[in-house]
This record gives structure tokens, C-alpha cells and sequence, in this order.
């Protein structure tokens, strides 16, 4: 039998093993593959030649939830003291009482509309994410504009910002939104926590932050998925297992991982392979190495191999967010 010679062992920027796992692996022969994540600049055909939102800072999402919620609790300050006005005048039962309460009710309406309104368009922005960034970034910069937002509502907006960095390939920026939401209670978007876990994980395995990506894998391992997010749990899970070194675990249960990834798109399950390629070879499993690059040629062209090699498996396995979430 012919044996073919599997991957090239990848290996992450960061030195040493990031804290939380214990392995007896060998991190693996260094090389030079790593993922091209130098050039932040959006690699769109249609992407717009100037960004229409300026590069983010916790500090000016953390500025616009306090800008909320300062003009929401002065309106509801207002509102409380326009009805002690009422009650101790004794108002209520005039026409110019009736006619405050219902100017009242109706500006209250009105501003809990605006969230409303936003929320009904941002499935607009989300299908956008995916064909076209550019118009979806020049929405979104005109939505963040709008004031008063309940906070779940613009932190859904930096999500969708997130997502829309994450597709230019700036991950230090699409990593540091997903960092600033998830530390904010989500309210109502609870659900989307999962997905920006994913997002976080595969972009701090992009920056080669393997610490960070362990944390996040492992609050991921808290969160209710869907089979599609757990299969893309899996997959960067044995991504930052093989970049990290752990070669065992990334082996553990490897019949029951390969039938997972059966249910993946075809360059994923073959990404799957040739990463369990590359922990095969360093254990010294040189038969399932094998086994597993043919496998992994089968399901993948030589090019997309290749790809796969030289940026140390960074496949791309976040799907843009939920339109109706």
C-alpha cells in the first residue's frame, strides 16, 4: 500500500500550552504555517473603500448603552413627575389630565418604537451580511445613530457589526465586539450568546489566541445548541485541540467525531480529517494517518488542502446570525 505522507504539524503563535488543559502531547515540529491575519482590510469584490464605522472601542459601545439608559430614566423620571403633577393638583379628571396622560402614553409608545422598529429591520442587515458587507455595514452605521435603544437591541447591533468584521477577516475587532456584548446582559437576545461564543472562538483561534479560544470553547460547553452549532463547536474544538498540541484528546472518540462530520458540508468533514491527520502522525498512529489523508483527499481538492495547511486549519464555520434573532 502507498502510503501518503500526511499534513505538516501547524503551529500556533503563541508559545507554550494555554492554561486549563493538561495534555502529555508533544506540541508538534514548529513550521511556518499560520493564518494570514495581517492585512484587516476587507476582502470583499464590493466591499466600500472607507469603512462606514470607525474601528471599534469597548468604550464607545459601553458610551452608548449609558447615553440609553440615561434618556430612558430621565423620560421615566419625567413621566413620574408629569403624573405626581397630576394627582396633586388634582388633574386627573380634567381635560388638560386627560389630554397629559395621553400625551404621556403616546411618547412612551413612541419611544419604545424606535427599538421596535430597528428590531424589525435588522433581518434587512443581516441578509445583506452575506452578499454584500458594505451596504450592510452602511445600514448598520445609520441604526447605531438612533437614541434611545433598549440595551439588548444595540448590543444585537455591534452582533451584527461582528459578524460583518468577522466575513472581512479583521478578527482582532470582530474578537474584541464579541468580548464587549457578551459581557453585557442579553435580555431578550439570550439565545444569541451560543453564536457569538462561536464567532469568538474561531476568531481568537485566528489571532493564535489559544488561552482566549479555550475560555470561550469552554463556556461554550454551558450553552443549549442547536446540531448545527454543535457541530461547529466540534470543529473548532479539535482545530484548537491539534493547533494546541493535544493530540489524544483531539483523537478521543475519533469514530464518533468522523460520523459527526459526516453531516458537515464536504470541505468541512475533509477539514476534520486532515486535522485528525496531522494528531494521527504525531502520535505515531501512522496507519489511521493514512487512512485519514486519503480520506481527506477524497473530500477536499488538493487546493483546498493545501489552503487548509498553510493557515493552520483556519476554515471559516460561523454562519452569519439568526435573521430572527
Amino acid at each position: 500500500m502507498n502510503h501518503e505522507e500526511p499534513t505538516t504539524d501547524p503551529n500556533p503563535d503563541t508559545p507554550g500550552t494555554p492554561p486549563g488543559t493538561d495534555s502529555p502531547d508533544p506540541p508538534g515540529e514548529p513550521d511556518q504555517a499560520k493564518a494570514n491575519d495581517a492585512d484587516p482590510r476587507p476582502v470583499e469584490p464590493n466591499a466600500a473603500p472607507a469603512p462606514a464605522l470607525p474601528p471599534f472601542t469597548p468604550e464607545r459601545l459601553f458610551n452608548e448603552l449609558w447615553i440609553d439608559m440615561a434618556i430612558r430614566r430621565a423620560l421615566a423620571g419625567l413621566v413620574i413627575v408629569a403624573a405626581a403633577c397630576l394627582i396633586v393638583f388634582k388633574l386627573t379628571n380634567s381635560a388638560v389630565g386627560l389630554a397629559a396622560v395621553m400625551g404621556l402614553t403616546i411618547g412612551w409608545i413612541g419611544l419604545n418604537s424606535i427599538s421596535a422598529n430597528i428590531w424589525r429591520t435588522l433581518p434587512q442587515v443581516t441578509a445583506m451580511i452575506g452578499h454584500n458587507p458594505a451596504a450592510a455595514e452602511a445600514e448598520l452605521a445609520q441604526l447605531i445613530k438612533r437614541r434611545p435603544l433598549m440595551r439588548w437591541v444595540r448590543l444585537m447591533l455591534y452582533h451584527r457589526l461582528a459578524s460583518i468584521r468577522h466575513r472581512q477577516h479583521r478578527f482582532h475587532e470582530s474578537a474584541a465586539i464579541c468580548q464587549a456584548v457578551l459581557s453585557q446582559p442579553l435580555g431578550p437576545a439570550r439565545k444569541q450568546r451560543g453564536p457569538l461564543l462561536l464567532m469568538l472562538t474561531e476568531a481568537r483561534l485566528h489571532c493564535g489566541d489559544l488561552a482566549g479560544a479555550y475560555t470561550a470553547l469552554f463556556e461554550l460547553h454551558q450553552e443549549p445548541q442547536t446540531l448545527v452549532e454543535s457541530l461547529q463547536r466540534l470543529t473548532l474544538q479539535t482545530r484548537y485541540e491539534v493547533l494546541a498540541g493535544h493530540d489524544r484528546a483531539a483523537l478521543a472518540g475519533v469514530r464518533q467525531k468522523l460520523l459527526l462530520s459526516e453531516l458537515m458540508p464536504s470541505d468541512h468533514c475533509g477539514a476534520m480529517h486532515a486535522m485528525l491527520t496531522t494528531s494521527a502522525k504525531r502520535t505515531g498512529q501512522l496507519e489511521l494517518a493514512d487512512w485519514l489523508w486519503r480520506r481527506s483527499n477524497l473530500l477536499c481538492s488538493p487546493e483546498q488542502l493545501q489552503r487548509l495547511v498553510t493557515k493552520s486549519f483556519a476554515i471559516r464555520v460561523v454562519a452569519p446570525p439568526d435573521p430572527n434573532g
